[in-house]
């Protein structure tokens, strides 16, 4: 009870605050294919929901995501709606464990929220992951995570990393749901690694204590068990491709993603009706890109050098929960905004803890202290902005006659028995 009269109202702010500024994504009709096939494979296995064990759809595949979909189906039917409102409570729980984390590591209440809110309103990921019904595998998977985390490093801060804590137990358990999902246990278990290295030196304690080994002998049995029986993406380079020329891409590709978080200007038909400055700014794209990456590698740098433990480990999480996505792109030519989720809960950590920062040390400059609120503002309206303008694009799109079409097709096959010849290939797309 302590606890939730403490947070909860930080909680309730935070919920009040997805809402609001995201409540409108949830009138967008169904406009996505990859939606379409979920909502129809949901349909198929809510007749015979043992076929979930070896069934494989488009993004429906995971035993974890197949339970979750069939609750929402059973409860939402076909109502987009009801599905993208648990995207956006999902998310507001995920911003509140990026406040409790925050406020555990650094402790700080007031930089703890600042986190939490600019992370809540998309700051650094910008919001398209809210607007579809398969996006929830992002934000379980980043909710799966960050919580893993959270008992982690509580487990290590209340009982020491023993093994037999509810807190160690809960992880443990978070963790194996989180191998159920898309695999990707190996940015997490790093990002343990990473918090052992930065602060186990502050309790006097080893790096590698048994709580790390365990963690790791888990994530390795679930890699070796996804790429022996699991089902594999091939890899967009071929054979012939030198292992050089792969890693440099990849490091360009590393980049790329940390300047979008600043920089989220890319090749879009929005761009034919965005205002003038945003249209100046896309053709001086080059030069500010590049005045960006200058920018990260020194501030990382110093970040590192200079900065408090938890600056250390937040950098670290950010460039580590983007190393697996570096090579999933066309040979650098492709970037995906999905991928920024998890890895804005860094960069929201290090923008609140500059912004709080710099008022500090303004303390006495009266009204002048909240100067340095302005540049995370800033990166809100431009999220929110841009979040507004890619549900008005969707919405266009879904106003569509070949939207109309799928939403009609999708609403027979919901109607009708079980059909043995569905394919996720012959969902149209958009």
């Amino acid at each position: 009870m302590k606890i939730l009269k403490e947070h909860g109202p930080i909680l309730l702010l935070i919920l009040g605050t997805v809402f609001a500024a995201f409540g409108h994504l949830t009138s967008t009709p169904l406009w996505d294919g990859g939606d379409a096939q979920i909502l129809c494979d949901a349909h198929q296995l809510t007749l015979y929901p043992h076929d979930m064990y070896h069934h494989v759809g488009f993004y429906f595949s995971q035993p974890l995501l197949q339970l979750v979909f069939l609750a929402e189906y059973r409860l939402f039917g076909l109502n987009i709606a009801g599905y993208l409102a648990v995207n956006l409570a999902i998310h507001a729980l995920n911003a509140f464990v990026v406040y409790m984390l925050v406020n555990m590591l650094f402790p700080r209440r007031n930089m703890a929220v600042l986190a939490a809110l600019l992370f809540a309103l998309g700051v650094g990921s910008y919001g398209r992951v809210f607007t579809t019904v398969h996006s929830l595998e992002s934000l379980l998977l980043a909710g799966l995570h960050m919580l893993v985390l959270y008992f982690f490093v509580r487990n290590d801060f209340r009982c020491a990393g023993r093994l037999r804590s509810p807190f160690f137990i809960a992880g443990l358990v978070l963790f194996l749901l989180s191998g159920l999902t898309r695999a990707s246990s190996f940015s997490l278990m790093l990002s343990l690694v990473a918090y052992k290295a930065f602060f186990h030196g502050l309790r006097g304690r080893r790096m590698l204590t048994p709580d790390v080994l365990v963690f790791i002998c888990i994530g390795t049995l679930f890699y070796l068990g996804q790429h022996r029986w699991g089902f594999a993406e091939q890899t967009v380079f071929s054979p012939s491709d030198e292992a050089t020329r792969f890693s440099v891409l990849s490091v360009k590709n590393l980049f790329r993603y940390l300047v979008l978080m600043f920089f989220p200007l890319q090749q879009s038909p929005m761009l034919e009706t965005a205002p003038t400055v945003v249209v100046w700014m896309y053709y001086a794209r080059t030069v500010i890109r590049f005045a960006l990456t200058i920018a990260i590698v020194s501030y990382s740098f110093f970040g590192f050098v200079f900065g408090s433990r938890a600056i250390r480990f937040f950098l670290a999480w950010t460039y580590i929960t983007l190393l697996p996505f570096t090579a999933h792109t066309a040979r650098g030519e492709w970037l995906n905004l999905n991928h920024l989720y998890l890895a804005s809960l860094g960069f929201c950590v290090v923008i609140a803890a500059g912004t709080v920062g710099c008022g500090s040390l303004l303390a006495r400059a009266g009204r002048r202290r909240f100067v340095p609120y302005a540049a995370p503002a800033v990166l809100v309206v431009v999220a929110l902005g841009l979040t507004y303008r890619l549900d008005h694009k969707y919405k266009d799109r879904a106003a569509a006659p070949e939207s109309a079409q799928m939403r009609e097709q999708v609403r027979e096959l919901c109607s009708s028995p079980r059909d043995e010849s569905l394919s996720p290939r012959q969902q149209p797309h958009p």
